[in-house]
């Protein structure tokens, strides 16, 4: 049995942010075949609802490894900042950026409106304190060693979004790579089982950490050589269904 674990955005999704007809086939036979569907992603719940209704997987590891999910949809792990956390780090986060969301479990809100994607509610955080813990915070923000700096002080990790400016903050044990290795110390399985897919940095540690890391043909030349193994096509060509046909000789 395999664990195939992989992202979301220019991986499984075409540039369309569509799952093909081909690749959701490839993944319910692998699936009724006894392997394991992982959704690895920074998305919310809520961001990414269509498509676990599509896939019915068996664990999504949800806002950069901040929680994880069943197929059923309960909470078997998570790694929020409690409210104290949320609000010490949003009052330094407030000095050096204006620009940035705050994901709860109630759903994404945006400093001043400013961010309008996944139905982001507009919350003044110079106005009152925001009353939730959060899973992740996203800001933009140029100087990437103020944005580290920052994380640091906090006792987060921060993730750079590659080609901008905009960093993730989370939980210091909410990575995706650590998301896969909870999921198996979870369920007795091991990395070695683990067939992971990717495209940016964010996906490094996960693809290196795996048995069979694959990343996309699609994904930045920086990174083709430091992974095992990269897809012979992109996300935009099935990709993952196609490595995962020809590995399991479905083809």
């Amino acid at each position: 049995m395999a664990y195939i674990i992989f992202d979301m955005d220019d991986t499984l999704l075409n540039d369309r942010r569509r799952i093909t007809p081909y690749t959701l086939q490839v993944l319910k036979k692998l699936q009724a075949m006894g392997h394991k569907l992982v959704i690895n992603t920074a998305r919310s719940k809520q961001f990414d609802q269509d498509y676990f209704d599509q896939l019915r997987p068996d664990y999504a590891i949800l806002n950069g490894g901040a929680l994880i999910v069943d197929k059923d949809e309960r909470t078997v792990y998570q790694a929020q900042l409690d409210v104290a956390a949320t609000q010490a780090f949003i009052a330094d986060l407030l000095q050096i950026c204006d620009n940035f969301t705050v994901q709860s479990e109630t759903g994404p809100y945006s400093h001043l409106g400013k961010y309008t994607g996944q139905n982001a509610l507009p919350f003044d955080f110079t106005a009152q304190p925001f009353p939730y813990p959060s899973f992740k915070i996203v800001a933009s923000i140029e100087n990437d060693q103020a944005a580290f700096d920052l994380a640091e002080k906090h006792g987060l990790t921060c993730v750079s979004y590659f080609g901008g400016a905009f960093k993730r903050f989370n939980h210091h044990h909410a990575t995706k790579a650590q998301g896969n290795r909870k999921l198996m110390e979870l369920l007795g399985g091991s990395l070695s089982q683990v067939i992971a897919f990717g495209d940016d940095w964010g996906d490094l540690e996960m693809l290196q950490q795996a048995g069979i890391g694959v990343l996309m043909k699609n994904a930045h030349p920086q990174l083709h050589g430091l992974c095992s193994h990269i897809s012979e096509y992109t996300n935009d060509q099935d990709g993952v269904a196609r490595f995962l046909a020809r590995h399991f000789g479905l083809e």
